[in-house]
């Protein structure tokens, strides 16, 4: 018990020694340590280096989210994704823009993570219905979607915003499901939602 105090105090002035927005790539500095052993594998990633390389092609989430500040947060603005979550078209829509294999535009993502958000705001005396109209939604992109990459991420909003009503839509995607992914993925969801 004494060392997790010790650690949890240690990470605690860690953190307050670190100002948000000061740290940049350049400020990196090389540690002294051993030198890792080079991996030869297929995979561009398989080490440290080059998978942590910037890629203006590929940018990273904090890269990405950086250079999108501004239009992120005025897409996910309450305001905006409360009138999202006002239309079925418009839900529609935005669940329709989820693509294949990690494919989908990242603001995509951010929205519809803001919409689940929204929608189990308990500020908000227009999210139970909100919730109930999304979770919906959710649920029937996820029975229609054409593969499994899309039925899992909807079936993952739903593990968090998902209600004990939305079982039913759960259970019989995982029945219907040829994959054991989905099927596994779908288990998960229901045990998450029943509590």
């Amino acid at each position: 018990m004494k060392n997790l105090t010790l650690v949890f105090a240690l990470v605690l002035a860690g953190c307050a020694s670190f100002a948000p927005g000061t740290a940049t790539v350049a400020d990196k500095k090389p540690l002294d340590g051993p030198e890792l052993e080079r991996i030869t594998d297929p995979n561009p990633y398989a080490n440290y280096e080059e998978g942590m390389a910037s890629d203006p092609a590929r940018p990273m989430a904090y890269e990405w989210q950086s250079a999108h500040e501004s239009e992120t947060a005025e897409a996910t603005s309450c305001a905006a994704i409360a009138a999202i979550l006002g239309s079925d078209a418009a839900i529609a829509e935005l669940l329709a823009a989820v693509k294949p294999d990690y494919g989908t535009d990242p603001l995509v993502a951010m929205k519809i993570a803001a919409a689940s958000q929204l929608s189990m705001c308990t500020k908000c005396d227009k999210a139970p219905a909100c919730r109930a109209r999304w979770c919906a939604a959710l649920a029937d992109a996820a029975k229609r979607a054409p593969d499994a990459y899309r039925k899992m991420f909807y079936l993952d909003q739903l593990r968090w915003c998902g209600r004990a009503e939305d079982a039913p839509a759960v259970r019989a995607i995982a029945d219907s499901s040829d994959d054991a992914a989905v099927r596994d993925f779908a288990a998960l969801v229901l045990r998450e939602i029943a509590k």
